[in-house]
């Protein structure tokens, strides 16, 4: 199979997952399952990902890849500050208040007694492989002087929690539906302009 075949057959496979994932949950999805809906044979699917839970984290880290694209173009960027944050918000809270990144956390949290396996790799290969990126990026406007905080971790949670609020709990119980695209660039807008009035160098402001 030519490359951009199977880079598109494999895509098709994610998105089966994530699809049966959603209505079945992570217990009761099986490989058979997936191979059934993209119409490929089980041994196909071992044969690329090894496992059921190698599948999921391949589905994890292609949605970390989407983030983590963004932020390491604004590493080598200058953008704005507060464009690149705007930018980086889009990017956070369509993903992880997108239905895909709902199913994926739900099953995490339903099996992390009985199988904490999933956990982990949503922990691994989502948040600790994406949310560095970040931080060196902050840590980036620091040395330039447009961003003033102590510690670069907590600044980061900072931004997440001004992005996310409670909006992901509330997509976790299935109390509120997955934002537009209007909710989301609102979102990313105001947790940009609110993170600099906390952290944006006064000296400097006129310069987001």
């Amino acid at each position: 199979m030519k490359e951009p075949d199977r880079a598109q057959r494999r895509d098709a496979i994610l998105d089966a997952a994530t699809a049966i994932l959603r209505e079945k949950g992570y217990r009761d999805t099986t490989m058979l399952d997936i191979a059934r809906r993209v119409s490929a044979s089980k041994e196909t699917l071992y044969a690329w990902f090894g496992s059921k839970s190698g599948l999921f984290q391949a589905v994890i880290r292609r949605n970390a890849d989407t983030v983590r694209t963004v932020l390491e173009a604004h590493l080598d960027g200058d953008a704005p500050v507060a464009e690149a944050l705007a930018d980086v918000g889009r990017a956070l809270a369509g993903l992880l208040l997108g239905d895909g990144a709902v199913a994926i956390n739900r099953a995490a949290i339903s099996e992390a007694r009985s199988d904490p396996e999933l956990a982990r790799i949503l922990v691994e290969t989502g948040r600790e492989a994406t949310l560095p990126f970040f931080v060196r990026y902050l840590e980036r406007c620091r040395e330039r002087e447009l961003l003033d905080f102590d510690d670069p971790w907590e600044a980061a949670e900072t931004f997440l929690g001004l992005l996310l609020g409670d909006k992901q709990i509330r997509r976790l119980l299935g109390v509120v539906d997955a934002p537009d695209a209007g909710e989301i660039e609102t979102r990313a807008r105001q947790a940009a302009i609110r993170f600099l009035r906390l952290h944006g160098c006064k000296a400097l402001s006129g310069r987001y």
